[in-house]
């Protein structure tokens, strides 16, 4: 007989419940789906659909703007609430209790992506602990937001009236007004499970600052040396190694690297390679200028969390997007410093704190060589880890020193840590199909990339087999796509399709992000092969979601609307206020000089036989971002 949904038990060992709440088996399966398991929607948010249309599409032509109203407008009046939910009445009503126990905290492991069950109380001493460290955060006594909004309002004003930036970006960079927030990850791995910090700095004040940015210093990355870009690459690189007799794997690791960067140097060296690589050259902006927006966007580390404002002193931001590439720049710079005895191309590669070096060095030699690097002036520090019968691991690899034909070259295997989770996204999530589709493909594809050995093949294989079964994947579809992913990585076509693919994408000139709904997929291929607007789903009502509210801080996002003389309605989406919003309207109608405005264009297509009335604007909703995690 076949299961019904209502029958399927999930295996619970990907959850860990670390608080004195005892949780019954069906509660802890249910939060064995995932944080990322996303429940069968049962309408569609009309609202949001029409803003994320209206925010996206902003520079399209009214036309294209139109037609694709349109076509999202004739797939919501036909669209049906699907027949069947992926959680049944019991599994609902047991969500529900776990969201009612403000007492405990539901949060996903800093590595291995294991569901951690904490006290609510035991979540913010740890948090607090590692706040205490006045090395790192300093407690401030008021909110420090409307001295952030100054400095970037006089910066980006100057720009804009200097014409170095168009008045929607002046805008775009003033868009919000919500301070980061913080998330604590405790590390299983490790005695006592301390929390890593992370900064949440999505949508808050700086993060416009920091995509607008990292549009320019992004090229930076193909300039520097040894940097893991992906596996393939490195596995591809290191396989064809050649290495000595008398060479050794090592690693070495730079104890919490995001909080120990210097960010001034970080910024000089960052500003230095971009004046060298001509990037300036095509820019309105200056090297000032950049280096202005940069500081802004880096030392304004200012977060809230349990009612209280913090600054970090020190350090990037693990969250804000300019810190992984900014990380990466100093620590070029760092090893080109302090490191050229180990720092040797084809002997050394580095995926952010991680660095693996092929060494002559034995292993007391390594670690002297790493206790003289610790003492170097600044903050950077090292631990390290020596092979041990000829085999160290490294990233998602095994890595073993083998004699093949009297010469020493290096056996490559894929490696899942003790402490990762034995699952992936749950098949019953209301994702797309594609993206299960995906993973299957995919995690073949890496598989067969990384361990070469045909015994070892069918091991690992099998390991990704029992990954998928956990997750609920049908054994027929599991079987099927691995098969798929074997025949296509032994024809050597899976370039030739990502080729194919990028081409395709490269005639789609917008992009539009909407919430996923089955059947949606329709929706996407109308919009691309009709409109050439390339259709993103998001996916924002993950389990994570409905956990942890007592310790979130909303965010009062307002969904307004203002209505025209002639009847018609304009719809929007702000973070700063409505009134500051309307202030930023008046404006640009008094001013009448930018046609890709709605408002203006309407009023000018109109002849100006009618007006937006900004005094009659209202708020359509509330909309209160909580913090969670994409």
């Amino acid at each position: 007989m076949t299961k019904t949904k209502s029958q399927i038990k999930y295996d619970t060992k990907n959850v860990v419940n670390m608080s004195k709440i005892q949780l019954n088996q069906q509660h802890l399966q249910v939060l064995s789906k995932g944080l990322k398991f996303i429940p069968t929607p049962k309408s569609i948010n009309i609202v949001t659909n029409i803003v994320n249309c209206k925010k996206s599409l902003y520079s399209a032509p009214l036309i294209i703007k139109n037609a694709a109203r349109s076509e999202i407008s004739t797939f919501i009046q036909k669209w049906k609430k699907p027949k069947q939910c992926n959680m049944n009445k019991e599994e609902i009503k047991l969500l529900n209790e776990i969201k009612a126990i403000e007492d405990i905290i539901i949060i996903q492991a800093d590595k291995g992506g294991k569901i951690v069950i904490m006290d609510k109380s035991d979540y913010i001493t740890k948090v607090e602990e590692k706040l205490n460290d006045k090395n790192v955060y300093e407690l401030i006594k008021n909110d420090p937001t409307t001295t952030i909004k100054e400095e970037i309002s006089e910066k980006v004003t100057k720009l804009a009236n200097n014409n170095k930036i168009t008045l929607n970006t002046k805008y775009y960079l003033t868009s919000n007004d919500d301070l980061s927030k913080i998330r604590g990850q405790p590390k299983l791995h490790k005695t006592n499970a301390p929390m890593r910090i992370v900064t949440c700095s999505r949508n808050t004040i700086t993060s416009p600052i920091s995509q607008f940015v990292y549009k320019f210093i992004k090229e930076l990355r193909a300039t520097l040396n040894g940097v893991i870009s992906n596996t393939f690459n490195f596995v591809q690189g290191i396989s064809n190694l050649d290495i000595d007799q008398n060479e050794r794997l090592a690693s070495l690791d730079i104890q919490d690297l995001y909080t120990n960067i210097p960010v001034t140097k970080a910024i000089d060296i960052t500003i230095e390679r971009l004046v060298e690589s001509k990037i300036l050259d095509k820019l309105l902006l200056t090297k000032t200028d950049i280096k202005d927006l940069l500081q802004l966007s880096l030392k304004n580390n200012y977060f809230q969390v349990n009612g209280k404002y913090y600054k970090q002193k020190k350090g990037l931001p693990m969250g804000n997007t300019l810190s992984p590439i900014l990380a990466d720049i100093y620590m070029d710079y760092y090893l080109n410093e302090h490191l050229q005895h180990i720092n040797i191309s084809n002997k050394i590669w580095r995926y952010v704190d991680d660095i693996l070096i092929i060494t002559k060095m034995n292993k007391e030699e390594l670690e002297d060589y790493v206790n003289n690097l610790n003492k170097i002036r600044g903050s950077i520090r090292f631990t390290s880890k020596y092979e041990e019968n000829n085999q160290i691991n490294f990233l998602d690899t095994t890595l073993t020193r083998i004699n093949k034909d009297n010469q020493m070259k290096i056996k490559i295997r894929w490696f899942r840590k003790i402490t990762a989770s034995d699952r992936l996204l749950n098949y019953e999530s209301c994702h797309g199909k594609s993206i299960k589709t995906n993973i299957i493909k995919n995690m073949t594809t890496r598989i067969l990339q990384t361990t070469k050995e045909a015994k070892e093949q069918k091991e690992d294989l099998l390991k990704l087999k029992t990954m998928l079964l956990n997750s609920n994947y049908p054994p027929s579809e599991i079987e099927k796509l691995i098969k798929q992913a074997c025949q296509e990585s032994n024809a050597n076509s899976t370039n030739h399709n990502t080729k194919n693919k990028d081409k395709k994408t490269e005639n789609l000139e917008y992009s539009l992000s909407l919430p996923y709904v089955p059947g949606l997929e329709v929706l996407k291929r109308r919009l691309e092969s009709k409109l050439h607007i390339k259709l993103y789903f998001s996916y924002p009502n993950k389990l994570q979601s409905h956990f942890n509210r007592s310790i979130k801080i909303p965010s009062n996002s307002i969904i307004y609307q203002i209505p025209c003389e002639c009847g018609k309605t304009y719809i929007g989406q702000t973070k700063v206020g409505i009134e500051n919003r309307m202030k930023q309207h008046y404006k640009n109608i008094n001013d009448d000089n930018d046609r890709k405005l709605e408002m203006i264009k309407h009023h000018q297509d109109m002849k100006y036989r009618c007006l937006f009335d900004i005094d009659k604007a209202f708020i359509i909703t509330r909309k209160r971002l909580l913090e969670t995690k994409n």
